[in-house]
């Protein structure tokens, strides 16, 4: 991981497109290919990369155990919502989890997966954006420190992804799932870090895989900003419709987003 700080959005912004413009570059030269760049911006530069599933007091969690709390409850979220996950049994979940090239393969229950994670439920998935504005935005929206972050991750450059077997890796996947609708108006791509231990996977930290520091797989820059910048983002953001509403379309997020103009922008 590269811990860049710097004081004003303009630096942050100029960084954001030598970034993107590294990654185009590479991506030309390269014959296997670059991943394009995800971004995730959080309230305070001291967070860690943790999905809502790495804070619960339950765990570790293996792969079969996560399936089995979310098969339990399916019934209810689909009696309240009216809808329906067409998902394989649970038997099939717990043999899919102990099989190691699955992981590869088609995730199962994944639109469920990321219905649940925009709706609360503890989750493995961490959700990042392609647009470094919409980073920025969660960054600033509610700071809880002096300093905000927007992380930028890159998941392979030019030479594929390689492991060893019983090493922890992240897996990313697509933007391509039936979902909410904020999943798309958050241009949203999501990652889950795992690892072969004994007979199964289990979820592991991103931050075990961030720590083994690479320049071909799994890059991360961590681009901090101070606090006081927050009027200045916002405002420019906002010029852009970018701001609670456009993001989440719910009537708590368009009072929020009158409030920020009214009482704090204006």
């Amino acid at each position: 991981m590269i811990k860049e700080d710097f004081e004003s959005w303009e630096q942050f912004e100029e960084r954001i497109r030598e970034l993107q413009d590294i990654r185009a570059a590479t991506a030309e030269e390269s014959s296997m290919g670059v991943s394009h760049l995800l971004f995730r911006g959080q309230g305070d530069a001291a967070w860690n990369l943790e999905t809502t599933l790495d804070r619960t007091d339950n765990g570790p969690w293996s792969f079969s155990k996560y399936f089995h709390l979310i098969a339990i409850a399916q019934p209810q979220i689909e009696t309240f919502t009216n809808r329906r996950w067409e998902i394989e049994g649970l038997q099939e979940l717990i043999k899919w989890s102990s099989e190691y090239d699955n992981l590869w393969r088609k995730f199962p229950a994944y639109d469920y997966l990321v219905f649940l994670r925009h709706h609360g439920f503890p989750s493995p998935l961490l959700d990042w954006t392609r647009s470094p504005y919409i980073a920025a935005f969660f960054a600033f929206i509610k700071p809880h420190s002096d300093r905000v972050v927007v992380y930028v991750y890159c998941e392979y450059v030019g030479s594929g992804k390689s492991s060893s077997s019983d090493a922890p890796r992240i897996v990313s996947f697509g933007p391509n799932v039936r979902s909410h609708a904020r999943h798309f108006l958050q241009q949203s791509e999501y990652t889950i870090a795992a690892q072969f231990q004994g007979d199964e996977w289990w979820y592991t930290p991103h931050e075990r895989v961030f720590a083994a520091s690479s320049l071909t797989q799994d890059c991360l820059w961590k681009l901090t900003l101070p606090k006081s910048e927050r009027k200045k983002v916002l405002e420019v953001l906002d010029a852009h419709n970018l701001n609670a509403f456009s993001l989440f379309q719910t009537e708590e997020a368009l009072l929020n987003t009158i409030a920020v103009r009214e009482l704090e922008l204006r």
